[in-house]
């Protein structure tokens, strides 16, 4: 996704509307009021049919105390302000240009005038550098409290946002509390942002900006969608999760994309639907965790990392009710120092794609789930879980599976939609980095330094192999190739969305060309615990393996062999007897 916005002079900035003062003002049904400055008002009356506009090449915002309102017919009083400011527009993909209003923006280390309602800033100290004390509060769709853009770098301290109503497009950052873009540079610290609204973000971090937010509490909550909208995946378009994920809510707390790094310290940022850390787009983006506690009730996930992006998690904690971390595509996830994921559901899903990604949980991290641990759904992908646990109340810790989203299964039996008017001569996006990447259909899971209790289960040996790796570890569990079923004994389907991916397995031999490879290191014990299928078995020397009771059953091509250290290929059964 690229902004292409309008320009905005590099040199004098046009001066700030003047101010004028009146007591009170009514524009009746038939007139038209054109605010050209700046306007200070005890009160204000605004007649239905009446028109109140801002010059041509700028936009208006009303202003009560303050706090940002609609600007529609109606009775105001109190400190009651009128603020054109030029217009910042900002296009994108093949839609009209957004027109962007915000407290303060922010532009090649200016502060500009005419493009900032002030009026809305509360009683802030704010320079070309910095801004201390903001006070933005919005009862307005769109709204965005500050953009920082351009080559600037820029420090925002003490800020308090709150707003209700929905945002525009949180792909582009229209109607966030804070936006970087551009190459810009943008410090927070001591933020309170409180958003409640469909798409209204928090955070918005795009282009090839840097943000790093210290200290901040960050709360978004669920707003209404609009009563014409219709469900759609399509960038720009989406105002709401998409339900193929087993998720509802319609806000992300933060969003990262195109280019751009973000750093969390020390926060504190909740959800109650859709997501708290996002990153979507191609990328590459990076996202670094540090010292956090990350909340998500109703529905949602704790972070995504969508396309050329690494998560990095560490010293945090990720409590959910859905999924602790979603891998979309080729994104990279590292979980660390202590790292704790805490889900209703799933610990860790990796889905779409061909692959290219890779989960590392590591440093003492656990991940506590009811259900898997680790999904990975219809692609390849790599698992590494060194000095690390994984505590799934169902017994598995990874699941491959074919991939039970509703959304992808109808798009790959129907075909994409169709696009949307204008968008024919888009061309297809490119995927930064991808002849770079190793995509495979291929599963490789590797345990090191660790024990660990569950089952390791390929379900996907229709699609690529698994290679499992024990490397002074030890596991109590199964691995072995299997076939998934739905647990509700149903496909799920977008009325049934809260049932994706919840499946039982039943272990049991697979007919596939790929397979399903053991290898067990010297230093490295695998207690087998059920009957096992799978179609390669390399033991090192010094291993251990054995039965978790009773005696051991190892068969290859049906006849029972001893077992003993070496290479063996074939249809291999291994478990108690």
């Amino acid at each position: 996704m690229q902004l292409l916005k309008t320009a905005i002079s590099t040199g004098l900035l046009l001066a700030m509307p003047l101010l004028t003062e009146a007591a009170s003002k009514t524009v009746s049904a038939s007139d038209h009021w054109q605010v050209s400055s700046v306007t200070q008002l005890d009160s204000l009356i605004i007649e239905k049919g009446s028109k109140v506009t801002a010059p041509e090449g700028f936009d208006l915002t009303l202003t009560v105390n303050g706090n940002s309102v609609p600007l529609k017919p109606g009775n105001y009083s109190g400190k009651v302000t009128l603020t054109p400011t030029r217009s910042y527009l900002v296009k994108y993909r093949f839609y009209e240009p957004y027109h962007y209003r915000a407290g303060l923006l922010v532009h090649n280390d200016q502060v500009v005038h005419d493009q900032s309602v002030f009026a809305a800033l509360g009683d802030p100290d704010i320079s070309d550098v910095s801004a201390s004390n903001l006070s933005i509060r919005s009862q307005e769709e769109n709204f965005n409290g500050v953009i920082v853009s351009g080559d600037s770098t820029y420090t925002l301290n003490n800020v308090d946002i709150d707003f209700t109503g929905n945002g525009g497009n949180d792909f582009a950052g229209w109607g966030a509390g804070i936006m970087s873009t551009d190459t810009a540079t943008v410090i927070v610290n001591n933020a309170k942002i409180k958003t409640i609204g469909a798409v209204r973000t928090a955070l918005f971090i795009g282009g090839k900006s840097t943000m790093i937010v210290n200290d901040a509490d960050i709360e978004v909550q669920n707003g209404k969608l609009p009563d014409d909208y219709q469900f759609s995946i399509a960038p720009g378009e989406m105002l709401e999760v998409p339900y193929g994920l087993g998720l509802s809510g319609n806000v992300r707390a933060t969003n990262l994309i195109d280019e751009a790094t973000v750093y969390y310290n020390d926060c504190h940022i909740k959800a109650n639907g859709w997501g708290a850390l996002s990153s979507d787009g191609d990328g590459p983006s990076r996202m670094f965790v540090n010292r956090c506690v990350i909340d998500v009730t109703d529905s949602g996930y704790g972070a995504y990392a969508n396309g050329d992006s690494h998560d990095y998690i560490s010293h945090s904690v990720i409590n959910v009710p859905d999924v602790g971390v979603i891998v979309g595509g080729p994104g990279w996830v590292t979980l660390t120092d202590e790292s704790v994921i805490n889900s209703e559901k799933l610990g860790v899903m990796m889905h779409q794609g061909a692959g290219g990604s890779v989960l590392r949980v590591e440093k003492g991290s656990q991940i506590n789930s009811k259900n898997s641990a680790v999904q990975i759904k219809g692609r390849g992908g790599d698992v590494i879980v060194d000095n690390a646990i994984l505590n799934p109340l169902n017994g598995v810790l990874v699941q491959a599976m074919e991939n039970d989203d509703p959304i992808m299964k109808d798009m790959a039996k129907n075909g994409p939609p169709p696009p949307p008017p204008g968008s024919e001569a888009m061309p297809p996006p490119d995927m930064p980095g991808a002849s770079a990447m190793n995509f495979s259909p291929d599963v490789n899971v590797t345990f090191r330094n660790t024990k660990l209790t569950g089952d390791v289960l390929h379900a996907m040996s229709e699609l690529g192999n698994m290679n499992v790796y024990l490397q002074s570890a030890t596991l109590e569990g199964a691995i072995s190739t299997s076939v998934t079923f739905p647990t509700s004994g149903q496909e799920p389907t977008k009325e049934t969305y809260r049932t994706v991916g919840e499946v039982s397995n039943q272990l049991q031999k697979s007919t596939s060309k790929h397979k399903l490879k053991v290898f067990v290191d010297h230093d490295a014990t695998w207690h087998v615990s059920k009957t096992s299928y799978i179609d390669a078995l390399t033991i090192a020397e010094g291993a251990v393996i054995k039965a978790s009771t009773g005696k051991l059953l190892f068969k290859v091509n049906g006849k029972q062999r001893p077992l003993t250290p070496g290479h063996y290929t074939g249809d291999i059964e291994i478990g108690p007897k």
